[in-house]
């Protein structure tokens, strides 16, 4: 049938052009898969995006740019000219293989970026699951809670932070511990549920109904709740965040996905108490109906650490 020539189409749409090495245009591929209707599952992403990656030298060596729209309009590229020549001409081994090596090297680069980069990326689709208790979000700032209460000496809380997923709650959990004029210390661990969660940060109120904080969106929902030591955002009525949040206190918190958006976790480092300190905040005895601490929880301190 003549008229304009059509790319060829796959499960994803209309696919891009295969002699394209770009690796955005890979993201664009990878984001557009789809089977039945569902997104797939991010494993299956990476595996897909790297095998695509890895296939691109074979596919740019032995001529594919053939069936290219260009090529289907019989505008001949200079690979397939090069194959194809009326003429025969002798391949040159030594071209060839520098050619292959380039290649190669340039889409192994790209294929190490895009792994590195690739949940940072699949959280801006929308329904992508990441599971921090198989799939673990990179940490791209440490912050620090020092904490008294009861008759335990001051102890430290280190908590890791996912800046590449959750960029807007990073920066303001960061900002919070930098000491200025609004920060988490003098506030206070306000709501104790037992074997649950422990909720803090609310910045001028002892209650933890409200804060004096600035309010945002959340970034989105991607990170499950399937870790103890996830720290999350208190949600307000209209869905968004402030300076509060709420440490979970066992791996199964499946009651919070969904809703509420996690962003770090307390790491377990030296000189620290990690866990431990999460556990026995959690057990302290608490006043009812609000599961307030009968004993202050304070944070005495607050800072931001080197990665």
């Amino acid at each position: 049938m003549r008229g304009r020539p059509q790319a060829p189409t796959c499960i994803a749409g209309p696919c891009l052009p295969l002699f394209a090495n770009n690796s955005k245009t890979w993201f664009a591929i990878g984001r557009r898969l789809r089977l039945n209707n569902n997104v797939v599952a991010q494993s299956e992403l990476r595996i897909m995006r790297s095998s695509l990656l890895l296939l691109f030298p074979i596919l740019r060596i032995y001529g594919v740019t053939a069936f290219s729209p260009a090529n289907q309009m019989n505008i001949r590229s200079p690979s397939t000219q090069f194959f194809a020549s009326e003429d025969n001409v002798q391949l040159d081994r030594r071209s060839f293989a520098k050619k292959s090596i380039a290649s190669i090297t340039t889409v192994t680069s790209a294929s190490v970026a895009l792994i590195t980069n690739s949940q940072s990326a699949l959280a801006d689709d929308e329904g992508v699951i990441i599971d921090p208790s198989v799939d673990f979000p990179k940490i791209t700032n440490k912050v620090y809670l020092d904490v008294k209460f009861g008759k335990y000496k001051t102890k430290r809380m280190v908590i890791g932070l996912f800046g590449d997923i959750m960029p807007k709650a990073t920066e303001n959990f960061l900002t919070l511990c930098s000491n200025g004029d609004v920060s988490y210390a003098g506030t206070t661990f306000y709501r104790v549920i037992s074997d649950m969660t422990i909720q803090g940060g609310a910045i001028g109120s002892s209650s933890g109904k409200s804060s004096a904080s600035a309010i945002l969106q959340p970034d989105n929902y991607s990170i499950k709740h399937t870790k103890a030591g996830l720290v999350s955002a208190v949600r307000n009525k209209d869905g968004s965040i402030d300076s509060r949040f709420f440490i979970q206190t066992n791996d199964d918190a499946g009651w919070a996905d969904d809703r509420y958006a996690a962003f770090g976790i307390v790491l377990e480092e030296e000189g620290t108490s990690g866990m431990d300190l999460v556990k026995k905040i959690s057990k302290v005895d608490v006043k009812a109906p609000q599961n307030n601490p009968k004993d202050p929880v304070m944070i005495v301190g607050c800072g931001v650490l080197e990665v």
